[in-house]
């Protein structure tokens, strides 16, 4: 599988409330962006992991991915909105915003 077919199972294990299991595809969405020397598929798979990381309350583990997604600049702009997105949900961890 490819990181865009890991995290398309990791979405729909989640619709089925399974989480520990979309945790595990989003993990491996990232080992198979890195395999595949993507920067743009390891940024969306580690900001899918980061912001389930989030959404269940675990901000100390969300912290690594959200902050690597942060330091992610490509000059086609291809990840902005992951980096933004990533940028309010660690204002948010920080209580800076609602």
């Amino acid at each position: 599988m490819n990181a865009l077919e890991h995290i398309q199972r990791a979405r729909e294990l989640l619709a089925r409330g399974q989480e520990e299991l979309a945790e595990s595809a989003l993990s491996d969405a990232i080992d198979a962006a890195v395999a595949a020397e993507s920067l743009v598929l390891l940024t969306r798979s580690r900001m899918a992991l980061g912001e389930l990381l989030f959404e269940q309350g675990r901000h100390e583990e969300a912290l690594p991915f959200l902050q690597a997604v942060v330091r992610t600049e490509l000059a086609d702009g291809s990840v902005d909105a992951e980096v933004k997105n990533a940028a309010q949900l660690l204002r948010r961890i920080r209580g800076v915003e609602p």
